[in-house]
């Protein structure tokens, strides 16, 4: 699936897109309203992670600011400390979180299972601004001790126009910490079940990718569509509360700037 996903987006760039685009890259991040403020709703779809999950669809909601240098939104905060707009080299400091968690409403499957806490991370990220494309890498780390390890990664964006439309494909990889792995995918002895084996995890590498696309409506108005499959590596996928190695995202909004 990763192929012919691969395969699509590479069609699609050859056949419809030019090198001019609205949508910049800052701090990992897929922009293309600077200095405005963004309100955001929609929904997203996803694939099983944890084994037996209840909810596959979730409301996607986002406000925040974006600036020249600094970045807020509902789920983090970045700030360009490095660089400026057209430099090859930008630097930025980040506050975000690891993106998971469970308790025992998650799954039937993880009943029994200690709760995993949303954690928070402080991080650095570089972007390398190309003549065509963005290369964009990153290291965090756990500052609260939930998982108490680090994730980092790097992530290719090339930003394209097609008609109207922002389309701007990405490609990456990213490697999780060992303690990262053991505290949102291990099973503790005293968690574990004649269904549910102990298990240990250990640092792991995944590689996703993907597409965004934004859809002007009008000088306020846009609606978004976002694509993204992810391989996780066998570490993880070989977890016995994991579903499936293969996981899939599908969401869409629509947001208003000011």
């Amino acid at each position: 699936m990763m192929k012919k996903l691969t395969l699509i987006i590479a069609a699609m760039t050859m056949a419809n897109a030019a090198y001019a685009s609205d949508a910049y890259i800052r701090n990992g991040n897929i922009y293309n309203k600077e200095n405005s403020w963004v309100a955001e709703l929609g929904a997203g779809g996803m694939t099983d992670l944890y084994k037996g999950q209840k909810h596959n669809v979730a409301p996607l909601a986002n406000f925040g600011y974006q600036g020249e240098d600094l970045n807020v939104t509902l789920q983090s905060i970045n700030y360009r400390f490095f660089g400026k707009t057209g430099d090859v080299v930008n630097l930025s400091g980040y506050l975000g979180t690891s993106g998971l968690m469970y308790d025992k409403d998650t799954s039937d499957f993880l009943k029994g299972m200690d709760k995993r806490h949303l954690s928070l991370d402080l991080g650095i990220n570089a972007d390398f601004h190309l003549s065509q494309g963005t290369i964009s890498t990153y290291y965090q780390h756990d500052v609260v001790d939930t998982y108490d390890g680090y994730l980092t990664g790097v992530k290719y964006f090339l930003p394209l126009t097609i008609g109207k439309a922002d389309f701007v494909p990405f490609a990456g990889v990213s490697y999780q910490s060992k303690e990262y792995v053991d505290y949102y995918f291990g099973v503790q002895d005293k968690e574990a079940t004649q269904k549910r084996k102990a298990y240990t995890g250990k640092g792991d590498v995944s590689y996703d990718v993907g597409y965004k696309v934004i859809l002007p409506i009008s000088d306020n108005w846009q609606l978004t569509q976002t694509t993204t499959y992810t391989c996780l590596g066998d570490e993880i996928a070989d977890s016995p509360i994991v579903d499936s190695a293969n996981q899939w995202l599908v969401g869409a909004t629509v947001s208003y700037s000011f």
